[in-house]
């Protein structure tokens, strides 16, 4: 039988790193933190762990290990958590995989990019490696310093899938005591749909496009930048996105409900049904400020590594979406960046050639010659 986790490498000092650095070393297990650059991290190592504030409490928090090694972070850990965007999967997986050993466990937190870490781990003979990911990060939070975070809240769900699908409930088991909040689903494309960043970022950026670079983001983005017609176009897309997750047999939340669930607004504001009033009754989200510029993850990252995707999972099923579509090629003109072509494809996550039921029978059962 595996062994109880209690070594974890966290790879990426980010805002999400940082937070579960810190909240994992509070709750007793030892963490070695990655980072990738020396300015990221030498701060940290000089303060010799991380000053936690928010949610979790006020605190120094110690860290044993703290490096820009990934073989030194891996080491004897038990498990392995990939904390960065999304658009930084591949390198971050090739990063790491000459490193795994096949009794450790590898979690993207979030994930979402179905079998592009899959893909790597195979192409360095680490197939056998376990992989899950959850949809979101586990964690509200900011860092307020080189070598401090502010967590705003804790997920309380985090949709959760392994592949292949078929091993879900087992390593749901072994991570239930570091993530209590994951919730197993069948396979990766059900962590798919509920990363919800991708239909609401992009269309509030882009319609407060004149705002933000007037004011330099000068305005909270949630509960200011979403206005009642921002919200419609989000209740717009997510219907799209229902769509295409009913063409793959996948049960798929509306955006108010899934937010009240994981805890980021009122039982209100979700039994309005409407984008807008879950942001505006959103404590959690209430004095996030907006982007400064348009080059921002709320595009950069929600739209070729979001929209992108669900374009073209809708294609591959059959299903039109032009609120996204029209959306993609709108950031395209406005930003002068061409995102479906560095976007999430169907040939990046594995998926190329497939039809709907061909692509949900790989994720269950894994690739046959494994």
């Amino acid at each position: 039988m595996p062994t109880a986790i209690r070594s974890i490498a966290v790879i990426g000092a980010g805002h999400g790193g940082c937070a579960a650095a810190a909240d994992l070393t509070q709750r007793g297990f030892e963490v070695r933190l990655y980072g990738r650059s020396p300015s990221t991290i030498e701060p940290i190592q000089q303060a010799g762990g991380i000053q936690l504030s928010g949610s979790l409490g006020e605190a120094f928090v110690p860290l044993p290990l703290v490096t820009n090694s990934a073989a030194e972070a891996m080491d004897g850990a038990d498990l392995v958590i990939l904390m960065g965007p999304t658009h930084a999967h591949d390198g971050m997986a090739e990063t790491v995989a000459p490193h795994l050993r096949p009794d450790q466990l590898m979690l993207a937190a979030p994930g979402h990019t179905l079998l592009l870490i899959p893909q790597v781990l195979r192409r360095h003979g680490k197939a056998a490696v376990p992989f899950c990911d959850t949809a979101t990060l586990p964690y509200i939070a900011r860092k307020s310093g080189p070598a401090a975070v502010r967590v705003t809240q804790a997920a309380k769900r985090l949709p959760f899938a392994a592949f292949p699908g078929h091993r879900t409930a087992e390593l749901a088991a072994r991570l239930a005591a570091v993530f209590p909040a994951i919730a197993p689903h069948r396979h990766l494309l059900e962590t798919v749909f509920p990363y919800t960043n991708a239909i609401h970022h992009p269309p509030a950026t882009l319609m407060n496009a004149g705002r933000i670079e007037a004011t330099g983001g000068d305005y909270h983005h949630y509960y200011d930048g979403i206005s009642p017609a921002v919200g419609r176009v989000i209740d717009a897309l997510d219907v799209e996105r229902r769509a295409i997750g009913a063409a793959f047999g996948v049960e798929v939340l509306p955006f108010v409900e899934h937010f009240h669930r994981i805890g980021y607004t009122t039982a209100a504001a979700r039994d309005s049904g409407l984008a807008y009033q879950a942001f505006h009754q959103s404590e959690p989200d209430r004095w996030i400020r907006a982007p400064t510029s348009l080059d921002h993850r709320f595009l950069e990252e929600d739209i070729p590594f979001g929209l992108v995707l669900l374009s073209g999972l809708a294609g591959l099923a059959g299903v039109a979406t032009p609120g996204i579509d029209h959306l993609i090629h709108l950031a395209c003109l406005a930003t002068g960046h061409d995102y479906r072509a560095r976007g999430l494809t169907l040939e990046r996550v594995g998926l190329a050639g497939l039809d709907a039921a061909g692509a949900v029978r790989l994720l269950e059962q894994g690739y046959p010659d494994a």
